[in-house]
């Protein structure tokens, strides 16, 4: 079980006799928090539903003639939304925290939020490390997973020309109905993608690549630049952090969806809470720390959250599979 004790942030924060300023991180905030549509949760579990109309239609009908009747098919739709949660506990000894020259909870408050976010972003994009609570792959809560499933991977061969890679982006449209780009894969389903995720590292190769006459395709006679959007499609690059701590880059350069068809849910924000009394137990059950007994102070951070990506094919009772409509696809290394 960990704890935080003296030695541990001896000469950071506890004073020496040298003076030194106390510089505080800045919480890196979550792609998927950015990016999906916010869907406030008032209990544990949200069910969306959507009534679907097929088959209806319409008739000429000539001057004094009979009018013909319709009879169109309506069905329902749903999507439950089940949230998880995620927490911490900090335990600190209470001399530490009252020696310290600033507050040490404070101080913590920035990396926990950003290892929140990461841990947020790499379930909902990945499926790393995700929470039972949310669904199974093809289930529409892992985007980069089900989109494999969808048939919406386009992969690199061995040795990719710049041209290729383009083409793997944005589509040839050279064969309707048989995408062979992202882009094209999405539009041929019917969305609107309205935003790229790309790994960081990846921007070096999008700032480099180049058209058959040796001139950057997104840069100009001055040099490369990397481009914000390809297509009018807008990008976001992850952080030097988000790449080392969330971002699989086997598995994908980038990631392109409709991001209006992803729903966050929260049931619960980022909510703290210090105690001074209690135990903390470990996986076992046995006590590991008392608080009131060991003069120690806690801070429990919690927060509970949903995803789901929203199309006929996540529906409730049924999986996403080769060839269906999906609003995500993705683009990768050779597999």
């Amino acid at each position: 079980m960990a704890r935080v004790q003296r030695g541990d942030v001896a000469g950071i924060v506890v004073p020496t006799p040298v003076s030194d300023e106390i510089l505080k991180g800045v919480a890196e905030t979550s792609l998927v928090q950015s990016l999906a549509r916010p869907r406030p949760m008032t209990t544990n579990a949200v069910t969306l539903r959507e009534a679907e109309v097929t088959g209806a239609n319409a008739f000429w009908v000539g001057e004094g003639a009979r009018k013909q009747t319709d009879a169109p098919t309506m069905a329902q739709l749903a999507w439950t939304l089940t949230a998880a949660e995620l927490a911490v506990i900090v335990p600190i000894d209470e001399n530490v925290a009252n020696d310290a020259e600033v507050d040490l909870f404070g101080l913590y408050k920035p990396a926990i939020e950003t290892a929140i976010a990461h841990k947020l972003d790499s379930a909902a994009l990945f499926g790393q490390d995700a929470p039972t609570a949310w669904g199974a792959v093809g289930t529409g809560v892992h985007i980069v997973p089900d989109a494999v499933l969808a048939g919406h991977f386009f992969e690199e061969d061995a040795t990719p020309t710049d041209a290729e890679l383009l083409d793997l982006i944005n589509g040839t449209g050279a064969v309707p109905g048989t995408p062979d780009g992202a882009l094209q894969a999405l539009e041929e389903d019917g969305y609107e993608p309205n935003q790229i995720l790309a790994y960081v590292r990846f921007k070096s190769r999008l700032r480099n690549l180049k058209d058959a006459d040796g001139r950057y395709m997104f840069g100009d006679a001055a040099g490369p630049r990397a481009p914000s959007a390809i297509s009018d499609i807008p990008i976001t690059y992850t952080s030097r952090n988000q790449g080392s701590s969330i971002w699989l880059p086997n598995d994908a350069h980038l990631i392109m969806g409709d991001w209006d068809q992803a729903i966050l849910g929260t049931r619960q924000g980022l909510t703290y809470k210090t105690f001074d009394q209690g135990v903390i137990t470990d996986g076992a059950g046995n006590v590991a720390y008392s608080l009131i007994e060991q003069d120690m102070v806690a801070l429990r951070v919690v927060a509970r959250y949903a995803f789901k990506v929203i199309c006929d094919e996540s529906a409730d009772g049924t999986t996403v599979s080769s060839g269906d409509e999906f609003p995500f696809a993705v683009v990768g290394p050779e597999q």
